[in-house]
């Protein structure tokens, strides 16, 4: 029977949540499994509620470190990983019985990564993101990469660049000393994925619903962030590295702009200049907004969009940051998010 290790970096997590993840793993039917919890410095009082969920079960691999960030985190845990494959879960998420013996059940031995379906768990409702007729050729290393990049429609409800979601021969891991980048506040699981991904044999899809995200408004790829800018640069220094070292052909070149236009109009707008949690005033947002345009990467990156073939709302989008008509663009992503509020609700 193959031994699986799962991984689960946490800090500050609801002690609700981390439960429901502990026992959706412990569950599991597969007997060959461990699970290690790194406690990445989180306050005292949940330090203590982690620590007693984990004498209520004492199978549970414990490790506490100071606040030294995920990447950190994720790190220890795989320095201690015993198991064949390896999978991430976070904190704050959890699988779905039988998973581990259904993937142990399908992964074939030429395969280093297996993908496979999730759920997206909000308060009031889960939604499914499972591809049903998934096409063999867009599951490869050079297409998943360059999907990290640029999203992929045909890829659909995918999410690549995610450390969870996947069942991976740690091996591949071990053998080419692929880490999670520290110092990386955003975006080090796409980083590392991409470095995973160029060392892989075959990757294949499970089309199952096996993860469930559950969106949590406070967590990092949610909550205001007024140094987003800074954060994200480095990792978009860290997409470049990787082209740089990689792709010296020049086959990357245009969807490395293409990241640095989604995260402009994306992570940028959507965590900082008009998240919720921000009430500077809108006149000043939207002149520091037009200044950032001004950067010469971030004009190369608009500029490298002109021949791509964009659709509805995002071809508006590209209109409205092209021309500085940055009013219409506030209404624009205002009238979005009131509308996703009324559709979904996350979990605080």
């Amino acid at each position: 029977m193959s031994r699986v290790s799962l991984i689960v970096p946490v800090y500050n997590t609801k002690i609700d949540y981390l439960r429901r993840c502990v026992e959706s793993i412990l569950s599991q039917d597969h007997e060959d499994k461990e699970l290690i919890l790194v406690n990445d410095g989180a306050n005292d009082a949940l330090s203590a509620g982690y620590e007693a969920l984990c004498r209520e079960y004492p199978q549970i691999n414990y490790i506490y470190q100071e606040n030294q960030g995920v990447s950190v985190a994720r790190n220890a845990g795989l320095d201690v990983a015993t198991g064949d494959f390896v999978m991430f879960v976070d904190s704050d998420d959890f699988i779905s019985p039988g998973l581990l013996s259904h993937l142990t059940g399908v992964m074939k031995p030429e395969l280093d990564i297996l993908f496979y379906g999730y759920c997206t768990s909000y308060t009031n409702r889960e939604l499914e993101r499972v591809i049903k007729n998934p096409d063999p050729s867009l599951f490869t290393p050079d297409v998943l990469q360059r999907a990290i990049l640029n999203a992929n429609p045909a890829i659909g409800p995918l999410e690549v660049g995610a450390p969870w979601g996947k069942f991976i021969r740690r091996s591949v891991i071990e053998e080419n000393k692929v880490r999670f980048k520290p110092g990386l506040k955003k975006g080090q699981d796409t980083v590392f994925t991409l470095h995973l991904l160029q060392h892989c044999r075959q990757v294949s899809y499970e089309p199952v619903c096996g993860y469930h995200y559950r969106v949590v408004s406070t967590s990092i790829s949610h909550r205001f962030s007024a140094d987003i800018v800074a954060i994200m640069e480095k990792t978009l220094d860290a997409y470049t590295d990787f082209v740089r070292q990689y792709k010296t052909d020049g086959s990357f070149d245009k969807l490395l702009m293409t990241k640095y236009y989604r995260v402009l109009t994306g992570e940028y707008l959507d965590l900082y200049f008009m998240h919720r949690d921000n009430h500077a005033d809108n006149e000043a947002l939207r002149k520091e907004y037009a200044h950032l345009l001004s950067k010469d990467c971030y004009k190369k990156a608009v500029q490298s969009m002109a021949d791509v073939d964009l659709k509805g709302l995002d071809a508006l989008v590209y209109r409205l940051v092209k021309n500085r008509r940055l009013r219409t663009l506030w209404a624009l992503k205002k009238s979005m998010q009131i509308a996703k509020g009324i559709i979904v609700n996350d979990y605080e």
